[in-house]
């Protein structure tokens, strides 16, 4: 199976960092890290993109499931809107991330806004994402996606559905 994985809030605990830096730096901003903001509220969080990134911790049994999938034969692509439009250290962030959970995929597509056209280029069978309008742009082009956090809130979740679909 072809699967295409978001990063964050997917793979990692982005919100929760998000809110970490948001309280360490006593910054007062009370819109969540999944929340649609502003271009002006964006880029006032530029400067602590780094560390928001950075110190996101993996999902529970994130690693695991990657790792067995791998050995299972899956083709696991990452498809994530993170990239260094913002900051140019965000792909080495990522890239270093990955590998020092020993996390490894077949692709990495960064600055991916509309998933669904590299997904149906990819052929992906399978979109891991917490996104809605993600969720609903894959359906619209009969891309199978998991809106992670809503009817599957695990990777121990993913695994089994995964193996239900064969």
């Amino acid at each position: 199976m072809r699967i295409g994985i978001d990063i964050d809030d997917t793979l990692t605990n982005t919100s929760e960092s998000f809110d970490k830096v948001v309280k360490k730096y006593n910054i007062n901003f009370t819109k969540k890290f999944k929340y649609r903001w502003t271009k002006e509220e964006f880029e006032s969080f530029v400067p602590y993109l780094d560390e928001i990134l950075g110190c996101a911790e993996f999902k529970e049994d994130t690693v695991k499931v990657i790792q067995k999938l791998n050995e299972l034969g899956h083709e696991l692509y990452i498809i994530t809107a993170r990239g260094n439009n913002y900051s140019k250290n965000i792909e080495t962030i990522t890239n270093n991330m990955l590998k020092n959970n020993n996390l490894t995929f077949k692709e990495i597509y960064y600055n991916q806004y509309k998933k669904s056209d590299i997904a149906k280029k990819l052929n992906i069978d399978l979109m891991i994402d917490d996104n809605e309008s993600v969720y609903f742009n894959m359906q619209n082009e009969s891309i199978d996606c998991i809106l992670f956090g809503d009817k599957i809130k695990t990777w121990k979740e993913v695994f089994e559905y995964i193996n239900r679909k064969g």
